[in-house]
């Protein structure tokens, strides 16, 4: 008979982190239920989420816009196992693109309703439009926006 060895591993990580001036601004956005983006001053990029620095000019984008909160699906990704800290499965985090932004965040997407996990793939695609549901209590966090929706 051979013996298959077994080993439980943890990982638990508590840590805070400073997120500096541009990210406190972007979240504070959030808890106002607004999407602000920050634009070069040069090359006119619009970042979201925000960033220190133009990563095409390296200026530091100064002004500041409030965006429209629609994004688009630009890849996704559809969990089926449980993960300690994160949504029941099935759940979806896509990549989105804010609308006019040069850049993406990552999110849940909710509201995809389904009578068994295996029509999630046809409920969802790349290009989709969404729009964000905000958290009934937010405090300045990416989870201030609960997760994405399709854009009604």
């Amino acid at each position: 008979m051979e013996i298959i060895m077994k080993k439980e591993y943890s990982w638990k990580l508590d840590y805070s982190v400073t997120v500096g001036e541009v990210y406190t601004k972007f979240y504070e956005g959030l808890k106002a239920r607004k999407i602000l983006a920050n634009k070069c001053g040069k090359c006119n990029r619009v970042y979201v989420p925000p960033r220190p620095f133009c990563d095409i000019c390296f200026i530091e984008p100064l002004e500041w816009i409030e965006v429209d909160p629609k994004g688009i699906v630009q890849t996704y990704t559809i969990t089926y196992q449980k993960f300690e800290n994160l949504p029941n499965p099935p759940y979806i985090t896509a990549v989105i693109r804010i609308n006019g932004s040069a850049t993406s965040l990552i999110h849940f997407i909710g509201e995809i309703q389904h009578e068994k996990p295996s029509e999630l793939p046809e409920k969802i695609k790349i290009g989709m439009s969404v729009e964000p549901v905000w958290a009934d209590e937010r405090e300045g966090d990416i989870l201030d926006i609960k997760y994405f929706r399709a854009a009604k």
